[in-house]
């Protein structure tokens, strides 16, 4: 008797549900495939493939590939598949598709997006839910190419953000200071602020894949902000620094957190501009901060990061700097926004 298959959307959300690893260090695994790569380049240059052979043979080795490490990239990845599986289902008139039968439909659907005209960051998210999904690669199939210049959300607001500004006023005052992710500004207590006299202040929090993270104020604008929130808090007899009803809305809180990155940023220039001798104390703080979190400091701090391509016209059209001081930005990195390259916090926070 011929086995029913199930319902495709359900097939895949189990895939993707047996690849829980919330809480397991993304480090590793990405040390793993370090490791692996490096093996197989060795043995494919012994075998005399040319480098575009080289290249795309290595983009299929990835130690992480049945891994999530997020809640909210898992809650992600369910609704994209669900899309991609009413796509199937539209054209094979039936929602029982099996995974393997799926697949021959993966670039149909990605060539579906670009019709509809998703911007190329929204089609690399679903083509990589959909790959996870069912165990295919990203570089095996044809898909606008993923220009961090391109990604407007944050950079503009929202139609519907003007409809929030009184409703998250105060979720969005209290982030631009302390430049949390949502789910961490709504956890974030009065237990979780440790106050070093008047001068600085730190917030733990339990970020992307679990990480305790602690983030550093020390703006007195901002430690303002963030005393008013503690105070109030403790007067109205409650832990969370925001209550329910404060995070009750759909407001760009991830543009209040690129807002306090670059003021952070912009700090931090200002003062040493104003006293060359505190670049030393800001690099000598990255140094000891990448020690203490295990992490290798592979960038030359006295080295300044340059934007190219896409980014670097971005800036120049819009009369900015395109040229950032890496010691200025790792320290916003490690304080702030938890990151520990250059080249994400510029091109996610710092030309947004």
């Amino acid at each position: 008797m011929k086995t029913r298959n199930k319902q495709l959307t359900f097939a895949l959300r189990e895939n993707l549900e047996r690849m829980t690893a919330y809480g397991e260090s993304k480090y590793q695994y990405r040390q793993q495939t370090n490791d692996l790569r490096r093996r197989a380049r060795n043995e494919l240059i012994c075998q005399h493939k040319s480098p575009e052979e080289i290249e795309k043979a290595l983009l299929h080795i990835d130690a992480a590939k049945d891994k999530i490490f997020s809640y909210g990239t898992m809650r992600s990845y369910i609704r994209f598949v669900a899309d991609f599986a009413e796509f199937v289902a539209e054209k094979t008139g039936t929602s029982r598709t099996s995974v393997e039968d799926s697949v021959k439909y993966i670039q149909p659907y990605v060539d579906y997006l670009i019709y509809k005209g998703n911007s190329p960051n929204t089609i690399n998210l679903k083509l990589s839910a959909v790959c996870k999904a069912t165990g295919q690669y990203v570089v095996d199939y044809t898909h606008p190419e993923r220009r961090y210049a391109d990604v407007t959300r944050g950079v503009k607001a929202a139609v519907r953000d003007k409809f929030n500004d009184h409703r998250a006023a105060e979720a969005l005052e209290l982030n631009r200071a302390i430049g949390l992710r949502r789910s961490e500004l709504g956890r974030v207590t009065i237990f979780d602020v440790s106050w070093e006299g008047e001068k600085s202040a730190t917030i733990r929090s339990i970020g992307k894949g679990g990480k305790h993270n602690e983030t550093y104020i020390t703006d007195p604008a901002k430690l303002d902000i963030l005393t008013k929130y503690y105070c109030d808090a403790i007067a109205d007899g409650r832990a969370n620094l925001l209550t329910k009803e404060q995070m009750h809305h759909d407001a760009d809180l991830h543009h209040a957190r690129a807002q306090c990155a670059i003021d952070e940023y912009e700090r931090v220039m200002s003062e040493i501009k104003d006293d060359p001798a505190k670049r030393e104390e800001y690099k000598r703080f990255i140094v000891e901060f990448f020690a203490k979190h295990n992490k290798q400091l592979r960038e030359n701090l006295d080295k300044p990061y340059f934007l190219r391509g896409a980014g670097k016209a971005m800036q120049e059209s819009r009369g900015r700097e395109f040229k950032f001081d890496r010691v200025a930005v790792l320290y916003v990195s490690a304080t702030i926004l938890h990151h520990f390259r250059s080249d994400t916090t510029i091109q996610h926070y710092l030309i947004k």
